[in-house]
């Protein structure tokens, strides 16, 4: 993680606090993300604005810990999108095609734009031989815009990957389609 916060045990990931006390604390904060920097830019160039680089190695490893009998699902987030970097030389499409997972979303902010962004990233994924099995919109901020009325419509026009889910500001209830996706994800 980048743009980490500097405090006394060291630098925080708040993404990864918020992420980690979702899922109830399992493990350590660590391990949900070893990984930390702290200028707000892609982590390869937040790691060299410290003299580090993003430890390639590590990021696969680093989830070895959680694919185990303890979790019947782990999910990892590309932050920025499928063509951002993660590591010197390795964009987020890289480490998915590195990872192989058995299943893969896209999560998409539902805004003006939303559109373009969603239909780029799934021909990256098509370019990439990344198979997205679907779409989720997410309303990230609480402003509505006509769009997020038509978003859904429009990517279905021009896309064959579902659009699993639109989710409301805050709305912390999970659609059946999303629900019943993430069931058939369970071994």
């Amino acid at each position: 993680a980048s743009g980490c916060q500097q405090q006394e045990d060291g630098l925080v990931a708040e993404d990864a606090v918020s992420l980690w006390d979702a899922a109830g604390r399992p493990r350590t904060l660590h391990e949900v993300c070893p990984q930390k920097f702290l200028e707000p830019l892609a982590p390869p160039e937040s790691a060299a604005q410290e003299g580090s680089r993003v430890d390639h190695d590590a990021l696969a490893k680093g989830l070895d810990c959680w694919i185990d009998d303890d979790f019947d699902v782990c999910i990892v987030e590309g932050a920025g999108g499928l063509m951002s970097p993660i590591a010197d030389a390795m964009l987020n499409l890289d480490f998915a095609r590195l990872i192989q997972p058995d299943r893969t979303i896209v999560v998409a902010a539902n805004r003006l734009g939303t559109i373009h962004q969603t239909l780029a990233t799934l021909a990256a994924a098509k370019v990439g031989e990344l198979n997205i099995d679907g779409i989720v919109l997410n309303q990230a901020l609480p402003d509505e815009h006509l769009s997020q009325q038509t978003n859904t419509q429009n990517i279905s026009k021009y896309s064959e990957v579902p659009v699993l889910a639109e989710l409301g500001y805050a709305n912390m209830n999970c659609p059946k389609t999303l629900a019943n996706w993430l069931t058939s994800c369970l071994p």
